[in-house]
């Protein structure tokens, strides 16, 4: 035995080893997806970002432009120096033209040579794009284009200049493409582990000379150019780390194991007889042995173990007594109380129809009236409490139940019971739940209560079963929790149910009740309850209430004799 033992306690280590460094070894994976994921998403926000910022840039001097074209200045093509000096010293762009609306250029100002500007004043650029466009009231942005003399990419924005008749001339402005103008949120963004390369209309217009071995990148496009922003991140610092922390990780493995080893032996060696015996003392006390005691020895905290045992198993005793106690009494109480109010409120009942027979003045027989009433309201009530006392004694298997049955037979019922009440149905031909068996009651209850406190001048009670999800495997579970729903609603027009009994039942607290229907509900909601459902309360339209049933599905009983047989299908809604 002792040889078995030590077998099973190595084998058990061997397999705990291999789970520990299959688990480590499978976290150190998921991190490192991990890891890899969120950089590669925060190099994808960086691209991301970097292409909105030059976006809003160019968006920015866009509309700086087109600003300056609207003014009156722009229009004095006579004074056109001052206003294209003024303008290029509040911005970035290096020189402006000023355009006729025939494309003749009127002046040239900015960092240019004298000679550029004698050649270009007075040339046609009625051809080119942005005067063409700008020409037809566009404000323009053109493709990258190379300066000649600074042989540097450029970007051209151009604006109409209007007066009351329509397109009066341009504003051109060009602007170097570099770090002091569109690309100005860069140098901040590339660092020893980050670089930033922008492509545009087939031009490199940023890029970093540095390199990485093994780089995570990410691309994205400036929407109003299309250019492509690509973001490159350095994954050797990633590896390095990564590299440590499995190092890290398999020495916290091999401590782990070994610490396993002593324990295990300690365990195996100190408390495994000791844990023997108090298990075997919890199965004897649930299996109601209530006599039985341990004696744990081995250190304070096993005598402490043994002592709160032992007490316990005296407290239970005890309780044990006195739950039997105190259930004979009320045995006792219940069978006299149903007995004493049976028989004494049927002579009040009999005396109470006697006095309205025969009693001549109509304040009697109001008064005996009364009697009978309340008389059948007790009588109610003792046979509610007996129902409730035979359902929460029934068999507590659920099983699969046919609730349009059910429903099919208290609606009978209630036509048969309750005439000037109309009881309408939607039934399936079979809704199959999982529940109690004493679920019938439950059904029977709120279909009763719909009818017998409903005081509207024309009672209408609608009850409505339906089936929803998919219906359970019966080889697999009959009652599988991720199936579908069998819904029980039951709606009047009546005064609606008591605010103070909804509330105990949503709240799960007794009240004192109003009447007899308040203990069918604690009556209800303990059945559904049980069965695995829900019970809750809706307002009907316009008066009145809904009360709504849930239960899990079921798989049909087809081969079970005492199934019952599955109703017609009713909908006699009108």
């Amino acid at each position: 035995m002792r040889v078995r033992l030590r077998t099973k306690f190595v084998v058990i280590l061997v397999v705990i080893t291999l789970v520990l460094s299959g688990t480590v070894h499978w976290t150190l994976e998921s991190y490192k997806r991990d890891v890899v994921d969120d950089e590669q998403q925060r190099t994808d926000e960086t691209a991301s970002l970097v292409a909105e910022q030059i976006d809003a840039t160019i968006w920015e001097h866009r509309d700086r432009i087109g600003l300056v074209a609207s003014r009156p200045e722009a229009r004095q093509f006579d004074r056109s120096g001052p206003f294209l000096d003024a303008f290029l010293d509040n911005s970035r762009f290096y020189s402006a033209q000023l355009v006729d609306a025939n494309g003749t250029v009127v002046d040239f100002r900015g960092s240019v040579t004298a000679g550029t500007r004698r050649s270009v004043i007075g040339s046609d650029r009625s051809g080119t794009p942005y005067v063409e466009r700008a020409l037809r009231g566009e404000t323009y942005v053109s493709d990258v284009e190379y300066a000649e003399r600074a042989d540097r990419p450029v970007l051209v924005f151009s604006a109409p200049i209007l007066d009351g008749s329509g397109v009066r001339g341009v504003l051109v402005g060009a602007m170097y493409l570099d770090r002091q103008t569109i690309f100005d949120a860069i140098p901040p963004l590339e660092t020893s582990s980050q670089t930033v390369t922008i492509v545009g209309d087939g031009v490199v217009l940023n890029e970093n000379e540095r390199t990485f071995d093994e780089g995570i990148e990410s691309s994205s496009t400036v929407e109003s150019t299309g250019w492509e922003v690509t973001v490159t991140r350095d994954r050797t610092l990633l590896e390095d780390r990564l590299d440590r922390l499995a190092a890290l990780q398999t020495l916290v493995l091999v401590i782990v194991v070994l610490v396993m080893v002593g324990f295990g032996y300690w365990q195996y060696a100190v408390s495994l007889r000791q844990t023997e015996r108090l298990l075997d003392g919890f199965d004897r006390l649930g299996e109601g042995d209530y006599d039985s005691t341990v004696s744990l020895r081995g250190g304070a905290e096993w005598e402490r173990m043994s002592d709160g045992f032992n007490e316990l198993v005296a407290t239970l005793r005890a309780r044990e007594s006195e739950l039997r106690e105190r259930r004979q009494r009320l045995d006792v109480l219940y069978r006299v109380l149903q007995h004493n109010i049976r028989n004494r409120m049927s002579i009040v009942l009999n005396y109470a129809d006697l006095i309205t027979d025969e009693a001549a003045d109509e304040t009697v027989v109001g008064a005996a009236e009364t009697i009978h009433r309340t008389g059948r309201d007790i009588t109610g009530l003792s046979r509610k409490a007996r129902q409730m006392k035979n359902a929460l004694e029934a068999d507590p298997d659920r099983r699969p139940v046919d609730v349009a049955s059910l429903a099919a037979d208290a609606v009978a019922e209630l036509r048969e019971e309750y005439p000037d009440v109309t009881v309408t149905a939607s039934l399936p031909d079979e809704a199959w739940a999982m529940a109690l068996p004493s679920v019938r009651l439950a059904v029977e209850n709120v279909c009763e209560n719909a009818c017998e406190h409903n005081d509207s001048a024309d009672p209408r009670v609608e009850i409505a079963v339906t089936a929803t999800g998919p219906e359970p495997d019966v080889d697999r579970d009959p009652a599988d929790e991720n199936g579908g729903r069998v819904r029980i609603e039951v709606a009047d027009n009546g005064p609606g149910i008591p605010e103070q009994d909804r509330a105990a039942i949503d709240e799960g607290r007794e009240t004192a009740l109003e009447h007899g229907s308040g203990l069918g509900l604690w009556l209800t909601y303990w059945v559904v309850d049980n069965s695995g459902g829900t019970l809750r309360f809706d307002d009907n339209d316009p008066r009145g209430s809904i009360v709504i049933i849930d239960l899990p599905r079921a798989a049909p009983r087809r081969g079970d004799a005492n199934a019952p047989e599955p109703s017609s299908h009713v909908d006699d809604r009108p």
